[in-house]
């Protein structure tokens, strides 16, 4: 009996060793907020091809694909680089993620409306739908990343975009808000698409 005890307690004492604590989960949270962050610097520096390479590496590090952040970066990555069906497409996606910001909402909402402008032919409902959307977040909006880039241009975009929509008066209030323009004049269409060129031609 007493070697029996003494077996059973042997056995404990082996089973307790070969058991160990399990390895935390790994976090790949903070390597994605590394690749995020040298994300931007490259593209605030006009690197644009490799900081698309960086947000695409934050893409891999996000294995659930739960946070919009780089989905962000790419899209205006690909943007900046006449990509703009897929960056269409990436902004399409962080909005399905949930922006963690309405700075976030903002840059999406931004982003969209200057693409939808690119795209050939222009889908300007879209354009109008999205720069609105932006401007109602921050009416004075400026892209963090590069500062050019701001209401002006949105205000420029949505100006067209309500001109080729035939919202007329609405593209008016934009870009001649004292009202110097004649609307029963004969050239008032002629001369209110100057106006607008002009304004998109300053926005840049």
């Amino acid at each position: 009996m007493k070697n029996l005890l003494t077996l059973l307690a042997a056995s404990v004492l082996v089973l307790g060793a070969c058991s160990t604590p399990s390895a935390p989960e790994y976090d790949p949270r903070p390597a994605y907020d590394s690749d995020l962050s040298s994300g931007w610097d490259k593209f605030s520096a006009a690197s644009y091809g490799l900081a698309a390479i960086e947000f695409r590496n934050a893409l891999e590090l996000d294995s659930r694909r739960q946070w919009p952040d780089a989905y962000i970066g790419l899209a205006w990555s690909l943007a900046m680089q006449d990509s703009v069906d897929r960056a269409i497409g990436h902004f399409t996606t962080a909005l399905t993620k949930g922006p963690e910001s309405a700075a976030d909402s903002a840059d999406i909402y931004a982003g969209l409306g200057l693409s939808y402008r690119e795209v050939s032919p222009p889908n300007f409902p879209q354009v109008r739908t999205n720069a609105q959307s932006a401007l109602a977040i921050d009416s004075l909006y400026v892209f963090r990343h590069r500062s050019s880039i701001n209401y002006e241009d949105l205000y420029a975009v949505l100006a067209e975009a309500f001109f080729n929509i035939g919202e007329y008066d609405s593209a008016a209030v934009l870009v001649d808000p004292a009202g110097t323009l004649d609307p029963v004049s004969d050239n008032y269409l002629t001369d209110l698409l100057t106006k607008i060129n002009v304004k998109l031609m300053l926005s840049r």
